[in-house]
């Protein structure tokens, strides 16, 4: 029998899908139980959940159990990282990545009970100056854009906003100011003009999704993916190619693989990042370090075995 805690975020993007908090907390408490699990839930505002968080640690659970979406699982994982707690993620969000990432169903129901025998394993956590990062950080125009409809559309449903993004891709696209970037690691230096970068733990798969799945999980690793593209037709074509899971073919596309490096910005002080769903003001420089297998979690450890290729 394990001891768990349910901690639950009451403002993420799900619950204004009609999710309601208390009934997820009855669900999962329940699921728990029948599977010989002692479990307690404590639904909690996100101003509260940093310290609440600390308060449970301290208790010392076998398992924390995070609902909500990205954003609340990366800043739980900043917490829990090289502790001996294991995390399992109930998704609560919009897109809900680290949670396809590492297999766990996306209805509530079946969540809790895919989590009630889930694998415990071991999982990289890609720093970003300071912040966890455990699916994706985006420079570019896609955290300026993605930060209007966030503020008018919190939540809803995935579909929904890959809909928003793709009708106004063109329009934010032209008008986003470009980056001149310059990166500096263990996996050598460069530089380009980009509107679009993105730098994942592991990296990408090579397989079709509209929305792309990571692999590598244990590998020491990032990924950068810069892109040059220098109109709106290029990037959609970029994106085309995300989909496909053609990325690393793109000739527009320079792939960087490092532990650690360090991004600048000529006449840039900071610019939007978006890290795991959370739009963020970040200073140049920016250090991007993997931290290697940092983070216990719960999930299908099948991931670990898929094959990649180079």
């Amino acid at each position: 029998m394990s001891r768990c805690v349910l901690l639950l975020n009451r403002a993420s993007g799900g619950n204004q899908r009609g999710l309601d908090p208390a009934e997820i907390c009855r669900t999962v408490e329940e699921t728990f139980q029948r599977a010989g699990h002692e479990i307690s839930s404590f639904p909690v505002p996100p101003d509260a959940l940093e310290k609440e968080l600390a308060r449970i640690i301290a208790t010392a659970p076998d398992i924390i159990l995070i609902a909500g979406g990205d954003g609340t699982v990366s800043a739980a994982a900043r917490q829990l990282g090289g502790t001996s707690i294991a995390m399992g993620i109930l998704p609560l969000g919009t897109f809900n990545l680290a949670a396809r990432d590492l297999g766990i169903p996306l209805e509530i129901d079946a969540a809790a009970q895919f989590l009630t025998t889930a694998d415990i394993f071991s999982i990289d956590v890609l720093d970003v100056s300071g912040h966890s990062c455990l699916c994706t950080t985006i420079l570019g125009f896609y955290p300026e854009f993605a930060g209007l409809f966030e503020r008018r559309d919190h939540g809803g449903y995935w579909w929904k906003k890959t809909i928003q993004l793709l009708k106004g891709l063109r329009s934010s696209f032209t008008s986003a100011r470009s980056i001149k970037l310059s990166w500096d690691g263990d996996g050598g230096k460069g530089t380009a003009r980009t509107k679009f970068s993105a730098f994942v733990p592991g990296r990408y798969k090579d397989t079709a999704g509209l929305i792309p799945e990571r692999t590598d999980f244990c590998s020491g690793q990032l990924t950068g993916y810069i892109g040059t593209h220098r109109t709106p037709a290029a990037a959609m074509r970029g994106m085309l190619d995300f989909a496909l899971g053609r990325q690393e073919r793109n000739p527009e596309v320079s792939v960087i693989k490092a532990s650690h490096m360090t991004l600048t910005a000529k006449r840039r002080r900071g610019c939007k990042t978006m890290l795991d769903g959370e739009i963020l003001q970040l200073r140049f420089p920016i250090t991007l370090s993997i931290l290697p297998l940092h983070l216990r979690v719960l999930g299908n450890m099948g991931i670990l075995e898929e094959p990649t290729s180079p």
